[in-house]
């Protein structure tokens, strides 16, 4: 009935602000994107409780105050964020929770209280540097079951540490929320520790459920009976499960008269015998009718899976509009999952499917018409094109600026990611003080655990001494000054500290005359593993030093272009209408080289840390595509 907790870490994740901010028809197709679902996604929460949530209006008015460098009282309101996640982190570990009047039945109620919340911070007055930045937040925890008995009362607590810069320009303190982000992502760990872990949690879970099995029976009750719950004789069973949609000819398209398999398997963890267990489709009325409907698996022991396929035939003509399957697991006794597998789909006509193909010849300048319900709305991506710089004695990059302008409204019109979750900084609008602000303040109030952060990067860069570090120089840099530029490990310690579940780092960098060191050397591009994080993958233009190479014939970066080919759809080299992060990498490697042979020169891209071809990063769904016939 209780998940482990390796198990249950992926999912709670959940970069709760809690603590953080204390203070504060005939030829048509039916097309199914491939949806993966990973192992983390499918298991249920691990408390089988309903919770009512008692948020204080205290905690959602929550800030966290500091001096900024002019010496003046500044605050940091999150208490909005901070209630959420402290939601979001009940929801994560409880079967059920909700907000409601003490009136509301509830087996338990949670409520968080506001302890402590400070930042340690000293800046001289208006002096210019780097200073140590300490945020610590604690917050009272009570849990208290249905017969007023308190289950659990006790402080959990987040710090995070960083190093936030000033500039001497304005008051304005650089980076000021990754300690924050840091408080609220190890306050949100222990939460969620306490919470499953609680002992006494979690034997009121079991207690309870054996009550209700009982009841169900009729073993427990009546007028002659006492209502005190026995001891527990077994354990409820704990379900999850997985599901996948194949078509006949494995396209993924579905197609008029094709047979069409809904696979599912299930699993019983717990150490109870889940009991009639049944597969339910819902969803589209026109495609769930075509199924067998529910379908029983019967008994499931503990440790024991089952697997089942429901088949049945595509109709001949089904009516256009947006259509859904729904696939969830029952079982008799109510401990049935509370996920459900969800496949959307699109009707697309006959005349839609025959159109033109894209061929390479293709301006990757006309931007693609925006995919129709494909919409990443916590994902956040950051696009740097630096091409024109303040000291005349920096390079000019001709295609820069373009780069980063196309690249960004590719992101929204196939990568699904909205508009205002874009950010574009450009010649004189990324500065040194752009970049950190966008970087260390603009993403950390933005990323959630759900979502994805990109990051693309064009651009001059240098190396360090010990050529350990790249530094993209900003628009007033200089290659000669490392203080004007924005370090790629110091980029790598934002991401590691952002709750997003996985970065992407696009670097087009370009290295003066070979960074001005001699010969062409092996560039550091080693992703660095960070608090034993690696969520974040670094893809370089080249593996060595050098001049960026520009594709005059397609006007753009030799490997912005290709980068922009692939994710248009040439990439995708199974012709299922996604380009994965592997296609993408695959399609680099072969198509960047042989464009710098034609230019007669030499150029490689670089991905560290290196990705697994069948891995969850590799086939991780980036784009979506127009298929190619």
């Amino acid at each position: 009935m209780l998940l482990p907790i390796s198990a249950l870490r992926p999912l709670m994740r959940l970069f709760i602000v809690a603590t953080v901010v204390a203070a504060l028809g005939c030829g048509q197709k039916l097309v199914f994107p491939r949806l993966e679902f990973k192992s983390d996604e499918s298991k249920a929460p691990s408390i089988p409780l309903t919770v009512r949530l008692e948020i204080p209006e205290a905690l959602t008015r929550a800030q966290l105050f500091y001096k900024d460098s002019c010496g003046a009282p500044q605050a940091v309101p999150l208490g909005e964020r901070l209630a959420e996640q402290v939601k979001a982190d009940a929801a994560g570990v409880f079967e059920k929770t909700f907000e409601g009047s003490p009136k509301d039945p509830a087996d338990a109620v949670l409520s968080a209280a506001l302890e402590t919340s400070e930042i340690k911070l000293y800046i001289p007055r208006r002096e210019v540097g780097e200073y140590k930045m300490t945020t610590l937040i604690r917050v009272r925890v009570t849990v208290v079951d249905a017969e007023g008995k308190t289950l659990l009362n006790e402080p959990v607590k987040g710090e995070g540490k960083w190093t936030v810069t000033t500039d001497g320009t304005n008051c304005t303190v650089q980076g000021l929320m990754l300690p924050v982000t840091e408080a609220l992502e190890k306050l949100s760990d222990r939460l969620v520790d306490s919470l499953t872990q609680s002992v006494k949690v979690r034997d009121w879970a079991i207690r309870l459920g054996t009550r209700r099995e009982m009841m169900a029976t009729g073993r427990l009750g009546g007028s002659g009976g006492t209502g005190a719950l026995p001891a527990p004789t077994t354990g409820a069973p704990t379900l999850s499960f997985r599901a996948s949609l194949e078509d006949e000819n494995r396209n993924q398209v579905l197609e008029p008269a094709e047979k069409l398999v809904v696979r599912v398997e299930v699993a019983n963890a717990g150490p109870g015998v889940a009991r009639g267990v049944a597969v339910e489709l819902s969803g589209t009325p026109a495609l769930v009718k075509e199924f067998v409907n529910p379908t029983l698996l019967g008994d499931i022991q503990p440790g024991e899976k089952k697997q089942v396929a429901i088949t049945t035939t595509v109709p001949a003509s089904l009516p256009e509009q947006q259509a859904e399957l729904l696939v969830q697991v029952t079982e008799a006794g109510g401990h049935g999952p509370p996920t459900r597998k969800r496949f959307v789909a699109s009707l697309q006509s006959g005349a839609g499917a025959s159109e033109p193909l894209e061929v390479l010849s293709v301006d990757v300048d006309q931007i693609p018409a925006r995919v129709q319900g494909f919409e990443r709305r916590t994902s956040y991506a950051l696009v740097v094109g630096i091409g024109g710089y303040r000291e005349e004695s920096v390079p000019r990059l001709k295609h820069a600026r373009r780069d980063a302008e196309v690249v960004a409204k590719h992101l929204t019109a196939l990568a699904g990611f909205p508009s205002e979750n874009v950010r574009v900084l450009a010649d004189e609008r990324a500065l040194l003080v752009d970049l950190q602000d966008s970087f260390e303040d603009w993403l950390p109030r933005q990323v959630k655990a759900s979502g994805i952060v990109f990051v693309y990067l064009v651009g001059n860069a240098v190396l360090n001494a010990e050529a350990t570090d790249i530094i993209l120089l900003p628009y007033e840099g200089r290659p000669d000054l490392l203080r004007r530029g924005y370090s790629l490990n110091r980029l790598q310690e934002v991401l590691a500290r952002l709750p997003s579940r996985l970065n992407l780092v696009f670097a087009d960098l370009s290295f003066p005359a070979g960074d001005g060191k001699g010969d062409a050397r092996p560039l550091p591009w080693s992703a660095r593993k960070i608090g034993g994080k690696t969520r974040t993958v670094l893809i370089g233009s080249s593996s060595t030093n050098g001049p960026s190479l520009s594709w005059d014939a397609g006007q753009h970066g030799l490997f912005t272009y290709h980068f922009l080919k692939a994710i248009r759809g040439q990439g995708d080299a199974d012709n299922n209408g996604w380009v994965d992060v592997g296609e993408i990498l695959a399609y680099l490697w072969e198509q960047v080289p042989k464009g710098a042979a034609e230019l007669k020169k030499q150029q490689m891209p670089a991905v560290s840390p290196a990705v697994e071809r069948d891995g969850p990063i590799s086939t991780f769904p980036f784009s979506k595509a127009r298929r190619r016939g």
